[in-house]
């Protein structure tokens, strides 16, 4: 129970009852305006709202107004203005999440107004949030940049991985090693750049590889299999004329074969 001190100005009446000030002060607020807000404004939500925002927003309302939640407590008059703003509350929220009610009151209400007009308007009550849901959300938050935290840190050991294959000459591994980093750091500009310039060192040092082996086959006169060497060359080297005219070559002496 509240003392009379707590009770006086909190902008609600100073009757005993066993309901928090937050949230006499909300119930107070709304029910004094509740004639004069919107759906929208009384459930909490902006007109672009979905229904899973207006639902959501609605029970988090209901927990607060509804009488039964304070069932074997003391609520004086605020019981009777519980009951008006749930009543509201329930055609708003049957209003909003039925389509063709939601667009028919849309068309009522009008175009949304300007951010000017809406800041000349006095600002929606605004519910207490249980305590309970900001521990949950501060819970979220903090393990959100945990993971942040700890996608950073592994993003680093497998750039690091990389760098070492890189150094190594085995840029096929620095690729794969960069691309498990952009899977925890997605979005990471140095780490794309880096990628990219793997990729295509990769492809240089495979192309490099295809040539010996094509020239090779060549030496021995295996020409189906210089021919599918150099192909691979021109592939990754589209522009490196003579690698296109060593595959015409070793074509033709495939087909003579």
């Amino acid at each position: 129970m509240l003392s009379k001190k707590e009770r006086m100005g909190d902008g609600t009446s100073d009757e005993e009852v066993d309901i928090e000030v937050e949230k006499r002060r909300y119930i107070a607020d709304a029910y004094a305006r509740m004639a004069q807000l919107t759906h929208y404004e009384l459930i909490g939500v902006p007109r672009s709202a979905d229904k899973k925002e207006i639902k959501r927003a609605y029970f988090q309302l209901a927990a607060i107004v509804h009488p039964d939640r304070y069932f074997g407590k003391k609520l004086g008059s605020y019981k009777a203005k519980m009951e008006a703003l749930f009543a509201r509350l329930s055609v708003a929220f049957e209003t909003l999440t039925d389509r063709d009610k939601r667009a028919h009151y849309d068309a009522r209400l009008g175009a949304a107004p300007t951010a000017a007009q809406q800041q000349e308007r006095p600002a929606a009550p605004k519910a207490p949030v249980d305590p309970k849901i900001l521990a949950q959300r501060q819970a979220a938050m903090e393990a959100l940049k945990q993971r942040f935290t700890d996608g950073k840190a592994k993003a680093k050991q497998l750039a690091d991985a990389a760098a070492l294959a890189r150094a190594a000459g085995d840029f096929v591994g620095a690729v794969d090693a960069y691309q498990r980093a952009l899977a925890v750091a997605p979005g990471d500009a140095t780490l794309t750049a880096a990628l990219a310039e793997m990729k295509k060192a990769a492809a240089a040092k495979v192309a490099e590889s295809d040539q010996r082996q094509a020239i090779l086959e060549e030496k021995y006169g295996h020409w189906v299999e210089a021919a599918a060497s150099w192909r691979k060359v021109v592939l990754a080297r589209p522009d490196d004329a003579a690698a296109r005219e060593r595959l015409a070559a070793a074509e033709a002496r495939a087909r003579q074969g």
